[in-house]
């Protein structure tokens, strides 16, 4: 009896086993539930500033290429490039010789035909005496007459001449029409230069312009008077205010826009480029990282993560730089989205929180 007892003992626990073992195998064999392992990003809504930003670049108040009134040969040269001048202050000096030896000729003719005048005025005035008197006929007096208007003609020619002539041994000396820097020199001591000839290039510094363009849609942003931020590598940012609009669009169908900035310590110059950007008002939004963002397509959507599941929300980016992305969607302040390995989620996956 001992015997069957102990033997139905073994029988129960190698069947016990044999049924522990059964079901850790098919606990085995049963798929395990995916889960991605990801970090959270909790949304906070804030205002976003919106702007329309564009490469442009700057160009003087002021900027002319200086040509002299007469010609001749360049005598002396006074500045230099890079130097400022005041308006008014000699650059250069042309051999006034040939222009000095016509005003002296000039006043020569002058002195003579004044001699003239005067003894034609005392025969005029002894031919009006013996007129008078009936002593000679009109014809006489009237001859006379003729010869001292022409004279007081010719001395009134000479006078026009003699100024000219002054005026033109004056503008042997070439001057700055304003104050600036000189950018360029293209002449130099022993040139011969006629008014067709380019001297120097002046330019004024402060204040200073940016021009860039704009399509038709942002114009209400940019009208006379507007706000505009300008922002130069290496420099900053500066603000200038708009005071040109073109009449018309070229022929990629862009607006020209001109801005006017104060440059006091003469940073910008002409030439140098830069990013203007027009202040488009704000909206409302929340920035996140950019490995937040996931493009599916022609859209993006990012990860929202509720009771341990990933969902996606469609979002539109309304601004992006240095590494954030403004976004807005059917979102809410307080959400949390998924931040790393956002881009491996599908709808539905259950996640597991670092």
């Amino acid at each position: 009896m001992r015997k069957v007892l102990y033997a139905i003992g073994i029988f129960a626990l190698l069947f016990a086993l044999s049924c522990q073992r059964q079901a850790q195998k098919a606990s085995e064999q049963q798929p395990r539930e995916r889960r991605v392992v990801v970090s959270l990003y909790k949304l906070k809504s804030e205002e976003v500033p919106i702007e329309y930003a564009t490469k442009g670049y700057f160009e003087g108040e002021k900027d002319v290429l200086l040509r002299p009134l007469v010609s001749g040969r360049v005598l002396s040269l006074f500045v230099e490039e890079g130097a400022f001048v005041k308006s008014g202050e000699a650059l250069l000096k042309i051999d006034p010789a040939d222009y000095e030896n016509v005003l002296g000729q000039l006043e020569a003719q002058l002195a003579q035909a004044k001699a003239s005048y005067e003894n034609l005025k005392s025969v005029y005035e002894r031919r009006k005496f013996l007129l008078e008197r009936e002593l000679i006929a009109r014809e006489e007096f009237e001859n006379v007459q003729t010869q001292l208007k022409a004279q007081e003609e010719l001395i009134r020619s000479i006078q026009a001449q003699i100024a000219n002539a002054r005026l033109n041994l004056s503008r042997t000396s070439l001057t700055a029409p304003f104050s600036g820097y000189i950018a360029q020199r293209f002449v130099n001591v022993g040139d011969y230069i006629t008014p067709q000839s380019q001297t120097f290039r002046l330019v004024t510094l402060d204040p200073i312009r940016f021009v860039f363009q704009t399509p038709q849609e942002y114009l209400p942003y940019a009208k006379e008077g507007s706000k505009v931020k300008i922002r130069v590598e290496a420099f900053g940012e500066y603000e200038g205010t708009v005071f040109f609009v073109s009449p018309t669009a070229d022929a990629n169908r862009l607006i020209t826009i001109k801005a006017r900035l104060k440059n006091p310590k003469g940073d910008l110059k002409p030439n140098m480029y830069g990013e203007a950007r027009l202040s488009l008002g704000v909206e409302k939004g929340f920035a996140v990282p950019e490995q937040a963002v996931v493009v599916q397509g022609n859209k993006r959507v990012v990860w929202k993560i509720q009771d341990g599941t990933a969902q996606p929300v469609q979002v539109e980016v309304i601004k992006q730089g240095k590494g954030i992305v403004y976004i807005k969607g059917e979102l809410q302040e307080g959400d949390s989205i998924a931040l790393e390995n956002a881009y491996v989620l599908q709808q539905g996956v259950k996640v597991e929180v670092r």
